[in-house]
């Protein structure tokens, strides 16, 4: 199993980082829906980050052959 990483940038549409923006970080692990009766997918939380003053995130992952799936929040909506 070798170790990744996740690097990001978030900015607005008018291209300005976005500071203080919360980054959580998610594995996807696929499980039958028995409501559906097939296959489908889900996140499990792994952790969490925040943008640094340049709108930039990393994440070290503990194995680069599963999927990840990466959520942003942002409160301050400039």
């Amino acid at each position: 199993m070798a170790r990744g990483m996740i690097r990001g940038m978030v900015r607005y549409k008018n291209r300005v980082p976005v500071r203080g923006a919360i980054i959580i970080l998610e594995r996807m692990v696929n499980v039958f829906n028995e409501q559906l009766k097939e296959e489908d997918w889900e996140g499990v939380y792994l952790g969490y980050t925040q943008t640094n003053m340049h709108g930039e995130f990393c994440f070290s992952v503990p194995d680069n052959t599963v999927t990840y799936r990466v959520k942003v929040f942002d409160n301050r909506h400039e």
